[in-house]
């Protein structure tokens, strides 16, 4: 982590969802990208933990997606576990797009679970999936978090951006986020030092394919037109949030 020719940031990937997790890792390292490996549940950490003692630009993440957590919550035992071995936890969250009552409140328990064993920890940097949830997340995280949370693929309104930033939130975007009318809105009205970028890889798609790590230039670009700013300005201060994120004390460190 202390090679400074590193300087683009995918804070939300799905590594081990790629057909070639190794190549999708060295064009990332070619692109100087570093990427956090979010894992939709717990017991797929093992791989890309493996991977990240081999490759110094993947840093492995611990996760059960909201979508999982009726079926996975006995994984949580698991998460327990592993939680000590890394700073990054992710994908977690609340999703409401379509799920009934019963559902949600499971979510709600294994989310709560979640959130005060890492406040207990409270070292850690939280990637948080929202989508049609944001009050509820915003409430079960609350304003006193000692780590860091990272919203991703954030969809809610503006306000509820507005009180996530009062809480000291990050938002990550990806290239559907700037291709929309409220990503772009949002990407204009979030502090420049709460940003960072992300791909959601392989989720998204550029050009009828998957979207890489390595595409992360191109969104900074992107970004940087909408912001009218310097690309190599946009740049420092995406990797300068990161460097933030990494100084929480006592966490994974390659």
């Amino acid at each position: 982590m202390e090679n400074k020719k590193v300087n683009f940031i995918d804070t939300h990937c799905h590594l081990d969802l790629y057909k070639s997790s190794v190549n999708t890792i060295k064009e990332a390292e070619k692109a100087g990208v570093i990427l956090v490996a979010v894992t939709n549940t717990p017991s797929v950490f093992y791989f890309t933990e493996n991977l990240s003692t081999k490759y110094n630009n993947l840093i492995p993440a611990i996760g059960l997606h909201p979508e999982l957590a009726m079926q996975r919550k006995k994984e949580l035992a698991l998460m327990w576990d592993i939680l000590p071995r890394t700073k990054f936890v992710g994908e977690i969250g609340l999703d409401y797009s379509s799920t009934g009552q019963s559902e949600r409140k499971v979510q709600r328990e294994v989310f709560s679970q979640i959130i005060q064993h890492c406040f207990d920890i409270s070292n850690k940097v939280l990637t948080i999936h929202s989508r049609r949830s944001t009050v509820d997340v915003i409430s079960i995280v609350g304003n006193s978090f000692p780590g860091k949370i990272i919203m991703h693929w954030f969809t809610g309104t503006q306000s509820q951006a507005e009180r996530a930033v009062l809480n000291g939130y990050y938002f990550s975007f990806n290239s559907s986020m700037l291709n929309s009318k409220n990503g772009q809105l949002l990407a204009k009205i979030i502090p420049r030092e709460k940003i960072l970028t992300e791909t959601d890889g392989p989720f998204i798609s550029i050009d009828n394919e998957p979207v890489r790590p390595g595409y992360i230039p191109q969104i900074v670009s992107k970004m940087a037109v909408l912001l009218k700013v310097e690309k190599d300005e946009l740049q420092k201060n995406i990797f300068e949030n990161f460097q933030t994120l990494m100084a929480v004390e006592n966490g994974y460190s390659q």
